[in-house]
C-alpha cells in the first residue's frame, strides 16, 4: 500500500471530521477529553475554523482514494503534534511515522511537543522510537503526558531524503515497502 499525505484546506471539512469522528468512534480512550469536544455534531464553521487556524491538518490517503489517518500541527504557541490517528486496517505499514516525519517538517527549526495518554504506552514507544522524549511522568488532568523533540541542529541535522544528494550509479534513495 502507498500513502500520499494531503494537508487540508477548509473546504476539506468533511473528510477530517469523517476520520476524526471515525477515530473518537473506534479509539476514545487514545484522545483526551479536550479532543472529544470537537466531535462530529459540530458546526461546519468551527471544522473549517480549525483547519484555518495557524499549523495544518493532514490526512493520509490510500492507494484507493481512502482517507486513513491523521494529524495535526498546532502552531498557534509553540509547535505541537495534535490529533494522531491511524486507522486500524493500515497500522503497522510505517503509516504513523510518515505523518510524523511529515509534522516535523512542517515545524521546521523548532522544537515540537505533543500530548499522549499516559496509559497508552504503545503511543508512547511509538512516539519515543520518533525521536520524542517524555518531559515528566505525571499525567496532567486529563490524563495526558508531555513528549517533546528538540529541534533539529543544522549542524548534525541530514537533510530530508529528497534534498540529500545523488551518487551517480547508485540507485534513487526509497521508502521500505512497509513505509
Amino acid at each position: 500500500m502507498s500513502v500520499r499525505i494531503e494537508e487540508l484546506e477548509p473546504d476539506g471539512w468533511r473528510r477530517w471530521r469523517d476520520v476524526r469522528s471515525r477515530a473518537l468512534a473506534l479509539d476514545p480512550a487514545a484522545f483526551a477529553c479536550s479532543a472529544h469536544q470537537l466531535g462530529p455534531e459540530a458546526p461546519e464553521s468551527r471544522w473549517r475554523e480549525r483547519i484555518a487556524a495557524p499549523g495544518a491538518i493532514l490526512l493520509a490517503v490510500d492507494d484507493d482514494g481512502r482517507d486513513i489517518a491523521m494529524v495535526g500541527l498546532s502552531t498557534a504557541g509553540a509547535p505541537e503534534l495534535i490529533s494522531m490517528w491511524v486507522a486500524p486496517e493500515a497500522r503497522h505499514r510505517g503509516i504513523g511515522r510518515v505523518l510524523v516525519d511529515a509534522v516535523i517538517a512542517r515545524a521546521g527549526s523548532r522544537p515540537l511537543s505533543l500530548r499522549v495518554m499516559a496509559e497508552n504506552a504503545g503511543a508512547i514507544a511509538f512516539y519515543a522510537g520518533c525521536g520524542f522524549e517524555l518531559a515528566g511522568r505525571e499525567p496532567d488532568d486529563e490524563g495526558t503526558l508531555t513528549m517533546r523533540r528538540a529541534a533539529p541542529s543544522a549542524a548534525t541535522a541530514w537533510p530530508a531524503p529528497a534534498e540529500r544528494p545523488h551518487r551517480p550509479g547508485a540507485s534513487r534513495p526509497g521508502r521500505s515497502v512497509d513505509q
